[in-house]
């Protein structure tokens, strides 16, 4: 799992499930004072392992100095083979009862973690659910967010995937846990929005609306979308593409 970087992984209590709240860090050579909290989307993971995403993104980011904490939240361990490489299956199994709220709660965990450190300057970086976290915590009187950024988020997803997704567990709590008002208590230095243009869950309009409806100066909020990109923002033309984070990155930096 050798990444160039040296890294720390940090296994935090949880009421659900079996695997704890796994935090991954990685340590720049040079850092620069900002920590960057990375959150993955409902049923996925965000590990340092060869094929995840969230390894390319903490890597490039430790490369420019950012120090990257990637959040794991809590589950069962189940591996996809015991469910007969059901989808559905293995999300039951190893979710199946869990709420929104205590999703929300293993995210806040990791960023009390990453407070521990006292940053110089936050960014907190969430992909589709892990953005509505984000926002939340963004909300919180005793953080400070310089930077948040939402990947492939809004809050009403597409009539078709809303029927098969809000069922599941975590997103079954979630409508009753959070209203489209939060955004009012949203603080932040500035805000990114990506989304990938074939992105199958999320509307452009829904995902131009969430970041257009954060209570703050025009020219402190971006939207950008992401040529070919699907909604995990993890492939481009139906083959995986790395690259996807450098672009993002540059996007932000060209601002």
């Amino acid at each position: 799992m050798d990444c160039g970087f040296r890294s720390e992984v940090t296994v935090l209590p949880s009421p659900f499930g079996d695997t704890g709240v796994r935090v991954s860090r990685l340590f720049p050579v040079e850092p620069d004072g900002t920590h960057a909290l990375l959150l993955h989307g409902v049923h996925s993971s965000a590990n340092l392992g060869h094929r995840n995403k969230f390894r390319h993104l903490a890597e490039i980011l430790a490369a420019r100095g950012v120090t990257p904490w990637l959040c794991e939240t809590s589950r069962v361990s189940v591996s996809r083979e015991e469910c007969g490489d059901e989808p559905l299956a293995w999300i039951e199994e190893s979710f199946g009862g869990k709420t929104f709220a205590e999703e929300h709660d293993d995210c806040l965990a990791a960023l009390r973690l990453v407070l521990g450190e006292k940053p110089e300057k936050l960014w907190i970086w969430g992909f589709s659910l892990g953005g509505i976290i984000a926002l939340l915590l963004a909300r919180l009187d005793e953080v400070r967010v310089n930077r948040l950024i939402l990947a492939g988020t809004g809050l009403v997803s597409m009539p078709e995937v809303e029927k098969i997704m809000m069922p599941m567990p975590v997103l079954s709590t979630l409508r009753s846990t959070v209203e489209a008002g939060m955004v009012d208590d949203v603080r932040a230095g500035e805000a990114f929005a990506f989304r990938g243009t074939e992105d199958a869950v999320f509307s452009e309009e829904a995902c131009r609306d969430l970041l257009g409806s954060l209570r703050m100066p025009e020219e402190r909020k971006k939207f950008f979308p992401i040529e070919g990109a699907d909604h995990s923002l993890k492939t481009r033309g139906g083959k995986a593409d790395p690259g996807i984070m450098d672009e993002m990155l540059s996007l932000m930096d060209g601002i």
